[in-house]
C-alpha cells in the first residue's frame, strides 16, 4: 500500500492544500512549525479517524478557526494494484471509500480499512511504522526509556504494554492483601476457580481455534478465480456468439455446407466458362444458319425436279420446266427421270434440316444453361462477396471468403470447446466455493459454541464474584489473593511464552537491523535473563549505558522497525521487504543522528523497504545525502 495524493479542506493549519506523493523515498520538508506533525497527523486520522488518542479527545484538535465548517480531507492510496480514494469529514465523523480503478464505492469503508491496515490498531501504528525520536533529555532518560522499550517487546511483543509493570502491581496488591489476611479457606470459592481453570483449558482446545480467517481467504480466492473465469467466458461467449453470427449471415451451418458450396461456386463457374466460351464462338451461330440455308435450297431443288419430272406438278405449281434448262436436262438424262434427283434432294433437304434443328437446338440449350449459370453464379457471388460481376477476380474473392469462414467454423469449434473447458472450471469454483462456505458454517458454530462457553465462564466468575461478596472479609481477602495468583500466573505464563517466541525475533531481527543502521559498527543486541541489554561487537559486549545518544537513537529505531515488520508479518530476514504493506514514516527521527550514521541509516531503511517512505525533517542534510548519492527520491516543501 502506498500513499498517492493528498487534499485538504481543512486540517490545523492547512486549507485547500494538496501534495502528491511518489513511490519509494519522499523527504517532506518543512521548518519548525510549517506543519509537519499536522500533516503527519491528518495521515493518521485518515486511516483511523480522529477519536481518543493517549486518553484525550482530539476531535476538534484540528478543526480550523476560521474555516470550521471545512473540516475534511482526502487521501488517494494504491493497494494491491488498484487506486482507492479515501474521504473523511471530521465534524460528521463520516468515511467513504471509493475504487477508482473498478468505479465502485465500498460498501463497509471502516471494515474495509480495518482490513487494508491487517487490523493493526492506531496504537500500533503509532509504536511501529510511525517512527519518531527517543524523547528524554539525558543520557540516563534516554537509558531508562530504551531499556523500557526493550523490555516491554521482549515481554508483550508492544512498546507501549509493560509486563513487568504489570506484575509488580499484582506483586504489591498481593501483599497488600497478605497482610489483612487471616488465614481460612473457601472451599466453595476453590470449586469455582478449578472451573474457570477447566473451561479455560477447554477452550484453548485446538478444536476452538479460529479458522475464519482461513477459509474466508480460501473463499476469496475462489471468488476471484470465478470472476476471472467469469470473464473470460463472456468473452468467450462473445466470440462465439461472433462467430457463429457471421456462419448464419452466410447461411451456412458447417464445413460440409462450406465445402459444399465452394464445390457449387466452382461447379457453376467452370460451366459458366465453358458455355460463354460457346457462345463466343462464331462458328456454332453460323452453322445452323447455313444449314437451314442448305436445307431450303434442297426443298427449292426438290421442288423443281420433281415439276420437271411431273408436268402435272408443274402445272399446279406453275412452272415451266423449259424455262430451266439446268433442272431439265438433269431430269432427262437421267434414267429413272427426276426419281434420283429428288430423292438426292428431298435426302439433303431433310439431312441438312435434321442438323440444322438439332445445331440450333444445342445453340439454345447452350444459351440457357449459360443464362442459369450467369444468374446462379451472380447470386452466389452476390451473396457472399457483395457483387454480380463475374470474373476470376471475384472467384478469388469468393474463395477467400470461404476459406475464411472455414476457418471461422474451424476457430468456431475450438471455442465451443473451450467455452465448455471454462463452464466445467466454474462449475468446480462453484463447488469448492460451497465447500468452503460449508467449513465458514461450521467454523461459525464452533465459534458459537466457543462464545458460550465464554459466557458460562463469565458466569462462573459471576457467581465467584456474588460469593465473594457474601462471604466475610478473610474470604473475600483469600478470593481476592488467588485472583491475584491466578492472574499472575497467567501473566507470567503469556510472558514466559512470548519471550520464548518473540525473545528470538527480537535478539535477530532488531539484531540484523542494528547491524544495517549502525553500519556493523554493532552487529546485534543481547538481553540477558535479568534484561540487561548488551550491544555485540566483533570484540566485545558493551553495556547500554556506555553507548552514546545517537546509538541510542539507532537501536530505538531498529526496534520500532523490528515492531513493525512483526506486526505486518513479515519475513525475519532483514533483507526480505517486499511484503511490508504500510508506508514508513519517520517524523524527525533523526535529529540525534550525525552525518554518518544519517547516511548509513537513510540508505539500510531504502534498502530493507522496497514500499513508500515519508521522511518528515527540518534539515536539508537528508537530501543532500541522497542527491550526492544518486539516489531516486522525491521531496515535498511545505510552505
Amino acid at each position: 500500500m502506498r500513499f498517492v495524493d493528498i487534499h485538504i479542506d481543512g486540517f490545523g493549519k492547512f486549507h485547500n492544500f494538496n501534495m502528491h506523493l511518489d513511490k519509494g523515498m519522499n523527504i517532506i520538508y518543512g521548518h519548525n512549525e510549517a506543519g509537519k506533525s499536522t500533516l503527519h497527523s491528518f495521515l493518521q486520522a485518515m486511516l483511523y479517524g480522529l477519536g481518543r488518542r493517549s486518553g484525550k479527545s482530539v476531535s476538534k484538535k484540528y478543526q480550523s478557526w476560521d474555516f470550521p465548517d471545512e473540516y475534511s480531507g482526502q487521501l488517494r492510496i494504491e493497494h494491491e494494484g488498484k487506486i482507492y480514494l479515501i474521504q473523511r469529514d471530521f465534524n460528521e465523523n463520516t468515511v467513504s471509500v471509493y475504487n477508482e480503478t473498478d468505479r465502485l464505492d465500498i460498501p463497509e469503508p471502516e471494515h474495509w480499512l480495518s482490513d487494508l491496515l491487517d487490523g493493526i490498531s492506531e496504537t500500533a501504528f503509532e509504536n511501529t511504522v510511525s517512527i519518531g525520536q527517543l524523547h528524554s533529555a539525558t543520557n540516563r532518560g534516554m537509558i531508562n526509556e530504551l531499556k523500557s522499550c526493550i523490555r516491554n517487546l521482549n515481554s508483550t511483543g508492544d512498546i507501549s504494554l509493560d509486563c513487568v509493570g504489570a506484575l509488580e502491581i499484582l506483586n504489591h496488591q498481593k501483599e497488600h492483601l497478605k497482610s489483612k489476611l487471616v488465614p481460612d479457606a473457601a472451599k466453595t470459592y476453590s470449586q469455582l476457580v478449578g472451573e474457570v481453570r477447566n473451561i479455560e483449558r477447554d477452550i484453548q482446545q485446538p478444536e476452538y481455534e479460529n479458522q475464519l480467517r482461513k477459509y474466508q481467504n480460501l473463499r476469496t480466492e475462489v471468488r476471484t478465480e470465478q470472476v476471472d473465469r467469469q470473464t473470460k467466458k463472456e468473452e468467450m461467449i462473445q466470440k462465439v456468439a461472433a462467430q457463429e453470427a457471421t456462419l448464419q449471415k452466410s447461411h451456412l451451418k458447417d464445413s460440409d455446407d462450406i465445402e459444399k458450396t465452394i464445390s457449387f461456386g466452382e461447379r457453376v463457374y467452370n460451366t459458366y466458362k465453358a458455355e460463354n466460351e460457346k457462345q463466343n464462338n462464331a462458328k456454332r451461330k453460323l452453322i445452323p444458319v447455313v444449314l437451314l440455308v442448305l436445307a431450303f435450297i434442297a426443298l427449292i431443288l426438290d421442288i423443281l425436279f420433281a415439276a420437271a419430272g411431273s408436268p402435272d406438278l408443274a402445272a399446279i405449281l406453275n412452272i415451266v420446266p423449259e424455262k430451266m434448262p439446268a433442272i431439265n436436262n438433269i431430269v432427262k438424262s437421267s434414267r429413272l427421270g427426276a426419281t434420283i434427283p429428288v430423292a438426292i434432294s428431298t435426302f439433303i433437304y431433310v439431312l441438312c434440316l435434321l442438323l440444322g434443328i438439332s445445331s440450333f437446338h444445342n445453340n439454345l440449350e447452350s444459351r440457357k444453361s449459360f443464362t442459369k449459370a450467369s444468374k446462379d453464379l451472380e447470386n452466389l457471388l452476390n451473396r457472399y462477396i457483395g457483387t454480380t460481376d463475374i470474373s476470376e477476380d471475384a472467384m478469388k474473392s469468393f474463395r477467400t471468403h470461404m476459406d475464411e469462414l472455414l476457418k471461422i467454423n474451424s476457430e468456431l469449434t475450438s471455442n465451443r470447446e473451450a467455452l465448455d473447458a471454462l463452464t466445467s472450471e466454474i462449475q468446480g469454483l462453484n463447488d469448492d466455493e460451497r465447500r468452503y462456505d460449508v467449513e465458514l458454517q461450521k467454523q461459525n458454530e464452533k465459534q458459537t459454541e466457543l462464545e458460550g462457553k465464554l459466557q458460562h465462564l463469565v458466569n462462573v466468575k459471576n457467581r465467584a464474584d456474588m460469593l465473594k461478596r457474601t462471604l466475610d472479609n478473610n474470604d473475600a481477602l483469600t478470593e481476592e489473593i488467588d485472583a491475584i495468583n491466578l492472574a499472575y500466573e497467567t501473566l507470567t505464563e503469556l510472558e514466559s511464552n512470548i519471550k520464548q517466541s518473540f525473545g528470538h525475533y527480537l535478539n535477530k531481527e532488531a539484531g540484523d537491523l542494528i547491524s544495517g543502521i549502525t553500519g556493523g559498527v554493532y552487529d546485534s543486541i543481547w538481553i540477558d535473563q535479568n534484561l540487561d541489554i548488551y550491544m555485540n561487537t566483533p570484540t566485545k559486549l558493551v553495556p547500554i549505558e556506555d553507548v552514546s545518544a545517537g546509538t541510542m537513537d539507532q537501536i530505538y529505531l531498529a526496534l520500532r522497525l523490528a515492531a513493525s515488520r512483526l506486526m505486518q508479518g513479515n519475513s525475519t530476514d532483514v533483507k526480505d521487504s517486499s511484503k511490508n504493506r504500510l508506508p514508513l514514516i519517520f517524523d524527525d527521527s533523526f535529529a540525534m543522528y550525525d552525518e554518518k550514521r544519517l547516511n548509513s541509516a537513510l540508505h539500510f531503511i531504502m534498502d530493507i523497504h522496497k514500499g513508500q517512505i515519508l521522511l518528515f525533517t527540518c534539515h536539508t542534510r537528508e537530501r543532500r545525502m541522497l542527491k550526492e548519492a544518486k539516489d531516486v527520491f522525491n521531496v515535498v516543501e511545505l510552505p
